[in-house]
């Protein structure tokens, strides 16, 4: 009440002297009007509030920061998401609550944090638009995902770093070596392997393939190739990169003094020589600009899945000393190099 009679006077004082004032009083109220409107919160000129779904595979530092690079894309446009966050636990009726509780909030957009999270939410919504973050392109090609590639209310950023930049810091890093070894399940990454091939040949090296249906097929694939290649290559594949596979291929392999170019940064660690890994800030940050598009009104199914465009060298410097591979040191040195 106070208040109010402190308005009313200042509004009688005003309006007793010039139009000026009167134009003063006017501005006032209107400022004041919006202040009770907005329960009196400011909010910035040209701010666009939406409701966002955010859905993780696992509480990792990882996914967190894509998400941080995902909001800042928001942001810097405009737009100020009001967030629901939901970590995925075990089990299909954890999960199916977890959805659940999302579509009765009726979010503007979802964003799929993983793997694992990107294929429960696309098997299940058909219709608000997805953007997935921190996924790898062989498994959101692959049917088990619910074909992310192919569902019109879905789009994302993938971890793929190009094939094109691998196979530049191999020659690089080994230039003498001409024998590259991959293991593939053909359901799983075939195309992946043809391309491959086609890039090896031009670079006069000769890729040699093992082909396996399942985890059981590692161990042979393995034998087969060790005596005849000059480096390994790991693809993206499901069926070949289970954690149990991941460390039989990298003991055996170190074993026989062959290096490797890992997946990421955690295979790195876990003894494979080197690989390329993703900034992965930026990798939200394409998931936002996605979101932005799809939020002014494109499609889904008109943006192509964007891949990495920053990254690091990851390279594991006590494998390097066992296995005395010749790494040049101003291939480290021009590099943006993380040691382990």
């Amino acid at each position: 009440m106070t208040e109010q009679r402190s308005f009313k006077r200042t509004m009688g004082n005003l309006s007793t002297r010039s139009p000026h004032r009167l134009w003063l009083a006017a501005l006032l109220l209107i400022l004041l009007s919006g202040s009770v409107l907005l329960g009196g919160r400011p909010v910035q000129s040209g701010t666009t509030r939406i409701k966002l779904a955010v859905i993780k595979s696992l509480d990792l530092p990882e996914y967190n920061l894509a998400f941080d690079g995902f909001l800042g894309a928001l942001q810097a446009t405009g737009y100020e998401p009001v967030t629901t966050m939901v970590t995925l636990e075990s089990g299909d009726a954890s999960i199916d609550r977890a959805l659940d509780g999302i579509r009765n909030d009726k979010p503007d957009l979802i964003l799929a944090l993983g793997g694992r999270a990107a294929a429960e939410i696309s098997r299940r919504e058909k219709k608000t638009p997805i953007v997935f973050s921190m996924v790898l392109k062989s498994l959101s090609e692959s049917p088990a995902s619910g074909d992310l590639a192919a569902q019109s209310n879905v789009t994302g950023a993938n971890l793929n770093i190009p094939l094109r930049v691998q196979l530049q810091k191999i020659k690089l890093a080994f230039p003498t070596a001409r024998r590259v070894g991959v293991i593939s399940d053909p359901s799983q990454t075939k195309s992946l392997v043809d391309s491959v091939q086609s890039m090896v040949k031009v670079s006069d090296m000769e890729l040699r393939v093992q082909w396996v249906k399942n985890e059981n097929d590692i161990p042979q694939a393995i034998r087969a190739l060790s005596d005849s290649i000059d480096v390994f290559w790991m693809l993206p594949d499901r069926t070949v990169l289970t954690p149990r596979s991941s460390r039989f291929i990298i003991f055996e392999l170190i074993k026989e003094g062959i290096p490797i170019m890992g997946l990421s940064s955690a295979y790195v660690k876990a003894g494979a020589l080197l690989a390329l890994d993703c900034n992965y800030i930026d990798i939200g940050r394409q998931s936002g600009e996605l979101a932005v598009r799809i939020l002014a009104g494109q499609p889904p199914a008109q943006l192509q899945q964007t891949q990495p465009r920053a990254f690091t060298l990851a390279v594991n410097m006590k494998v390097r000393e066992h296995l005395r591979v010749p790494l040049d040191d101003r291939f480290i040195k021009d590099s943006n190099v993380v040691a382990f």
